[in-house]
């Protein structure tokens, strides 16, 4: 931990200091009637006795988010979409930034943040899920109480990406993720570079065994004259694996003089770029050697050493073939995992890292390789937690089903949206250019409006992602498959489809079919599932359940058991088709979703592996069983209690050899591990198992391994009716 300086937290140790701002803010919402003006809010002299403390990170909609139909309606939707106002009072010394530039960085605030710094505005950002910074010297008073207001909304927009009420998730406001001040040099590593850390690490993986690392650097300041920068790439021993220094020499100046100022306030920019190399490396492996490098990138400024940045970066390859799949360093991985939202159900998209570890931890254990998350880009943190894990990552831009907020013909995209588009996908690849973990890097979900225009825009996204990032693939979620969305420029595909579920897609029985379709005649790009499964409500349980009238996709009747064998299903036919790229269940936790009420659940998606208070699915442990190599046995439908005591079908998800049923101590048989064509099966079925009626029934299942040690899981049922 840090030590405290002017009631703030400070964080490391280099010639950059970091300070937390992150405790005591007074927040206040501003409702429509006017009752408080936004203009007022952000005098220093406003009075905010009356306001709520808050501890960021912060949402506004932790709890209306998830109230269903019964919450607040505006705009059709039922939880509070507007204004905000957050304040702090913050005192810095003059001896702390006395020589230096102070930055104001947002982790992010969703969805337009307007920043205040004792009066004066500073800025305003538009996009509601990267990082963004302003510099605030020049309005800073030093031993002085200076005020920071921040006025925030997550009103709808029908030109900043998700636009209007688009994407099936709950918008959540706020200062959601962590703020701090960033004291630097006046000569620095770029930091008004869309939010970026100003270094971008390239390794490449050469024949002789060795590793290409290539670095650029990017630095901005009052001066351009005596700097240096130092590279030290280093092993996850702390050892020096290569290193550099680059002189001035080798810099490319580029002068900005803002007009109306005089010319000693002149800005510049450079640029460096470096190739370095790193003998025998180890490679950055998935989930089986997650090995992390580190790059310490000192400048110096005349010999001195003014400001540092560290990163972590991996060296890996891998390809993906259009009828093989995916490979990672040239060998074959199965990329299996789920889809994520950023949603707790403790406070909502104001996740702590605790919570974010608890999650992705969560998936390891259900033997995920690999993890989308849908349908923004997240928080800096979890694609810490992907590198370090090993797991490999789809993250996207927030383009959800529309661009236009029309529904005619014409479908004309509002004054703004495009340059909104371009800077958040700028955003999302620079602030996370240097993460192993990320493989593709989407453009869109469910896009299902085209237009020349649309098509258009769609292109030069792509191109804008193949200028920032050339080292990675691009790709999207199609929802449409036909017409002009099968030309959507990707170098590869992730299908969205929910065989077995909505109606208009087909009896899951169908689902290899369908896919077999495309990869042979109207898809020549490696395809993958990038959503696909059903509903599950741990509280709804029946025997010998019918798809066309039993089940409720937008209603009420979403039973867990349903939702378990319908994955058993998909799975049968998604593992003996190798040119499925990824397969990634929609979804891992159920989340936040304002338009939703059915299953057990109001204002949530209960598609999830686990409930949003993570509690385990069946659906979870039978992938498990597949997935984790671990010993494991799981009786299904243990809160289907009291329930008929003629169990027409019991069920039991094992990775063992053989497994024992056993009904009140007696065996009801041992059922052996099988291998089919889909590999070894690990649902184990005892047909019409009778309870006691009327009576607690203990059911045992014991599992025996390879290695002769044993597992066992048991539950107790009531049973119903009776025994005649």
């Amino acid at each position: 931990m840090g030590r405290l300086i002017s009631g703030m937290r400070l964080v490391g140790k280099s010639m950059r200091v970091y300070k937390d701002l992150n405790e005591d803010w007074a927040f206040i919402k501003l409702p429509q009637n006017g009752e408080v003006r936004p203009e007022e809010c952000v005098k220093p002299e406003v009075c905010t006795k009356r306001w709520q403390t808050v501890t960021l990170p912060h949402t506004y909609n932790a709890e209306d988010g998830v109230s269903g139909w019964t919450g607040v309606c505006e705009g059709g939707e039922h939880y509070y979409r507007g204004m905000v106002c957050y304040r702090k009072e913050l005192r810095v010394s003059e001896e702390e930034i006395a020589g230096r530039q102070v930055y104001l960085e947002f982790g992010a605030a969703n969805t337009v943040a307007e920043v205040y710094v004792n009066g004066s505005p500073v800025g305003r950002h538009e996009g509601g899920y990267s990082a963004f910074r302003f510099d605030i010297t020049a309005l800073l008073v030093p031993e002085e109480l200076n005020s920071i207001a921040v006025l925030v909304s997550n009103a709808p927009t029908d030109y900043i990406a998700p636009i209007t009420d688009q994407g099936d998730f709950t918008k959540m406001g706020g200062l959601y993720r962590k703020v701090r001040l960033i004291l630097v040099h006046p000569m620095h590593i770029a930091l008004e570079d869309y939010g970026s850390s100003g270094v971008y690490i390239t390794p490449q993986i050469t024949k002789e065994n060795a590793a290409k690392v290539d670095v650029l650097v990017k630095l901005e300041g009052k001066t351009a004259d005596n700097n240096s920068v130092r590279i030290v790439l280093r092993d996850a021993l702390g050892k020096s694996a290569a290193e550099e220094v680059i002189t001035k020499e080798r810099l490319t100046e580029i002068v900005r003089v803002p007009q109306q100022e005089p010319a000693e306030n002149a800005f510049y920019r450079s640029e460096l770029r470096e190739t370095l190399t790193i003998d025998q490396p180890v490679l950055w492996n998935g989930v089986w050697n997650p090995y992390l490098y580190t790059a310490v990138i000192t400048l110096l400024w005349n010999d001195e050493e003014v400001d540092e940045v560290v990163q972590s970066f991996g060296i890996r390859s891998y390809r993906i073939d259009s009828e093989q799949g995916f490979f990672l360093n040239d060998s074959y991985l199965e990329v299996r995992g789920a889809n994520y939202h950023q949603d707790s159900y403790e406070n909502g998209w104001a996740m702590t890292n605790e919570q974010r570890e608890r999650d992705f931890g969560m998936m390891r254990e259900m033997g995920c390789t690999g993890v989308r998350m849908a349908h923004y880009q997240h928080a800096p943190e979890e694609y810490d937690i992907c590198d370090r894990l090993g797991l490999l990552v789809w993250t996207e831009l927030g383009i959800v089903n529309k661009m236009s907020p029309d529904n005619v013909k014409d479908l004309k995209i509002a004054e703004g949206f495009v340059e909104n588009a371009k800077q958040q996908l700028r955003e999302l690849i620079r602030q996370n250019y240097n993460h192993p973990s990320i493989v593709v890097w989407g453009i869109s979900n469910e896009l299902h409006q085209m237009t020349d225009e649309i098509y258009e825009i769609y292109m030069e996204l792509h191109r804008i992602a193949e200028q920032e990032d050339a080292s990675r693939l691009k790709t999207f979620a199609d929802a449409q498959f036909w017409g002009r969305f099968l030309t959507l420029p990707g170098d590869v595909v992730g299908y969205n489809r929910y065989f077995g579920w909505y109606q208009d897609a087909g009896p899951v029985e169908k689902f290899g079919e369908w896919l077999d379709e495309y990869h042979e005649k109207k898809e020549q790009r490696p395809i993958c599932v990038s959503e696909y499964g059903g509903g599950g409500a741990i509280s709804q349980h029946k025997d010998r359940i019918d798809w066309k009238t039993e089940i409720d996709p937008w209603g009420e009747r979403h039973y867990e058991n349903y939702q378990s064998a319908l994955h058993e299903k998909i799975w049968a036919q998604f593992s003996v088709r190798p040119y499925l790229w990824a397969k990634f269940v929609w979804c891992m936790f159920d989340f936040a979703s304002d338009g939703r009420q059915e299953g057990d659940t109001r204002g949530q998606n209960d598609k999830g592996l686990v409930t949003r208070k993570r509690v385990r699915k069946d659906a979870f442990y039978f992938y498990k069983s597949l997935w984790n190599p671990e010993p494991m046995v799981h009786i299904t439908e243990k809160r289907f209690s009291p329930r008929p005591a003629q169990v027409p079908e019991l069920k039991v998800y094992s990775n063992a050899e053989s497994v024992e049923l056993r009904v009140n101590g007696v065996s009801k048989g041992i059922h052996w591990r099988k291998e089919s064509e889909q590999g070894f099966e690990t649902v184990f079925v005892w047909k019409s198992v009778e309870l006691m009626a009327q009576s607690v029934n203990e059911i045992e299942a014991v599992a025996v391994f390879a290695d002769g040690h044993k597992e066992t899981d048991s539950v107790f049922w009531i049973g119903e009716g009776n025994n005649s």
